[in-house]
């Protein structure tokens, strides 16, 4: 798994406890220098760093062909300005991406915005009211990150399963 904050990610492995940390630019250099939001896509294989209006796109260490590339290639309207999160939904096989209290729902298969949004964060992940700013799915479970808290949502009911500090994951630090 890996974590960005600022111009820093940690990497976690699972046969370790401690998550290896280390600068964005020194591990991918063609980089911005700290993100906004970041997410591996399964249907690409990428890994897609948000920063400001700017989406860049890797496979491995390289920066792929007409990246980066504005955000609002994906569809979104002008007025946004930035992706406070972003996560791929393994169930529906759409990129959700956070922006305040809405979402919205890109298939990157079509590379279209889905149409019906934004929405509001409510309607998906039942009790959040709060801006998202991070988001993944691990063992079957979606992780909404708001404030100091993490919410664990069940993936199948989209309902609140519970409420952990937003350290559960990475104990050496808080987001």
């Amino acid at each position: 798994m890996l974590f960005f904050k600022d111009s820093f990610f940690w990497r976690s492995y699972p046969q370790s406890n401690r998550p290896q940390q280390s600068l964005i630019t020194s591990f991918w250099s063609d980089a911005p220098a700290s993100v906004d939001a970041a997410y591996e896509s399964q249907e690409t294989d990428r890994l897609y760093l948000f920063k400001d209006r700017q989406v860049w796109a890797f496979n491995a260490y390289d920066l792929q062909a007409g990246y980066p590339k504005s955000i609002s290639s994906y569809g979104l309207p002008k007025t946004v300005k930035k992706i406070d999160a972003v996560m791929y939904d393994v169930d529906t096989r759409k990129t959700l991406l956070f922006v305040g209290t809405q979402y919205y729902s890109y298939n990157e298969n079509t590379q279209t915005m889905d149409q019906g949004y934004p929405k509001n964060v409510d309607e998906k992940f039942s009790g959040l009211t709060t801006k998202v700013t991070a988001a993944f799915q691990y063992r079957g479970f979606t992780y909404i990150y708001s404030g100091p808290y993490m919410l664990e949502y069940s993936l199948r009911s989209g309902r609140l399963f519970r409420v952990l500090r937003n350290n559960y994951f990475l104990p050496c630090t808080n987001f």
